[in-house]
């Protein structure tokens, strides 16, 4: 018998039983469903991880200081540390030969003002590596230079969310501002930085397009705490290559023990390990997620067997006349599988479609990022496809083994 013909029996077959075909394809439906919806959160939540971090470059080193109270607080004190600061920048610089940026981080909780508009932006003290170490460079004018920094130059470098709120589309560059009680001349516009955060942030980002750069000796000297008079928030190195980060970052950890006496002031992040973690989470979620999910392409295929043997037993009379006529195990064996595949598949197709538009209100309604990947639906497809093939075997041979005498006297 014909392919064709025996996909045409399978399919009259299904047609004349709709409620039941459609209630044995449910599981398959849902099964599938739920691998593409959960498998497009797990890759839309690793690519939101992946761009976050890559924003802090996976070659970089960030160190940020860590504000201590309490006994700890008393304990620091004790040791003589003032926690992170601009000096700290400095040593690093200079012991280690592998490394091509550090720059130093000040923020200065000031209001910034041009005429009677005010912004909301923050105040950042920092040298002219920060462009080389963040690879974020100026749009307009240039950044903050080496001279800048020596003769404390009161010059600054606005981010471009900035520069719509104090001059709209008018050129800042040559402008004046005020920063705190300060006159600064505005020397430089950043890039516009497109920043993304969602459900799966592994990083708290500030919104860098509201920064306003200034040399960061101008910031201690003219934005002073008293209470640490060098201190800074932050130091973000550069080292050369990727393989060379987490032994660089051991070096610094061994520095700064030294400097701050023993005090845990502060804390090193590592992007890079970070997205190695995120990845390595986001694939047990996958693996988990996926596990769930093809429980129900299981309890799927379980209900596909059921209703087949029970079509096996109310036809056996219909495979007795056939094998009478001269069809053959194999013809019996091909039309029943054709049958079970061709449920599977259609539950398989309909299952893409719904996990498709779950994947998208997950996005829209949920705010999670999804991504649909080829991958998932080719997976979800075959799964459906081998469900068929594999629960589909035993009924259809069952039939084919049916012995065609008995089958004739079957009531």
């Amino acid at each position: 018998m014909q392919f064709s013909e025996s996909l045409r029996i399978g399919s009259r077959s299904i047609m004349v039983h709709k409620l039941r075909s459609l209630l044995t394809t449910l599981g398959i439906i849902f099964g599938v469903a739920a691998v593409i919806s959960m498998l497009s959160i797990g890759e839309g939540a690793k690519r939101e991880a992946v761009e976050q971090i890559k924003l802090l470059g996976t070659n970089n080193i960030r160190v940020n200081h860590l504000k201590l109270t309490g006994e700890k607080a008393e304990q620091a004190e004790a040791k003589l540390s003032e926690g992170l600061s601009y000096h700290d920048g400095q040593l690093i610089r200079e012991n280690l030969p592998n490394v091509t940026g550090v720059a130093p981080l000040k923020f200065v909780d000031v209001p910034v003002m041009s005429g009677n508009k005010e912004s909301g932006g923050r105040v950042i003290g920092t040298d002219a590596s920060y462009i080389r170490v963040t690879n974020f460079h100026p749009s307009e004018g240039r950044f903050i230079t080496p001279l800048d920094v020596e003769e404390s130059k009161r010059v600054c470098v606005i981010g471009s969310e900035i520069r719509q709120e104090l001059f709209g589309y008018r050129n800042p560059v040559g402008r004046r501002i005020v920063v705190g009680d300060t006159w600064f001349t505005v020397v430089g516009v950043m890039e516009a930085k497109t920043l993304k955060e969602g459900k799966a942030s592994v990083i708290k980002l500030r919104n860098i397009n509201k920064d306003v750069y200034i040399p960061i000796t101008t910031a201690l000297k003219r934005f002073t705490d008293e209470t640490r008079p060098a201190g800074v928030e932050e130091i973000a190195i550069q080292v050369k290559g990727e393989d060379e980060v987490l032994v660089t970052s051991e070096v610094v950890r061994r520095i700064l023990n030294r400097t701050h006496n023993g005090v845990d002031d502060y804390e090193i992040i590592v992007p890079a390990e970070l997205m190695a973690q995120s990845q390595r989470t986001q694939r047990v979620f996958n693996i988990v997620m996926g596990s769930i999910a093809a429980i129900s392409l299981l309890v799927g295929g379980i209900g596909i067997m059921n209703i087949m043997l029970a079509s096996v037993t109310e036809r056996t009379k219909e495979i007795g006349v056939r094998r009478a006529m001269g069809a053959t195990e194999r013809d019996i064996l091909g039309q029943f599988l054709n049958e079970t595949v061709l449920v599977s598949v259609t539950g398989g197709v309909i299952g893409i479609i719904l996990g498709v538009a779950m994947a998208k209100g997950i996005n829209l309604y949920a705010d999670w990022e999804t991504v649909i990947s080829l991958y998932s639906v080719a997976i979800s497809f075959g799964i459906s496809a081998l469900v068929g093939i594999v629960f589909g075997i035993y009924p259809a041979r069952k039939a084919a083994k049916m012995n065609p005498i008995a089958a004739l006297r079957f009531e």
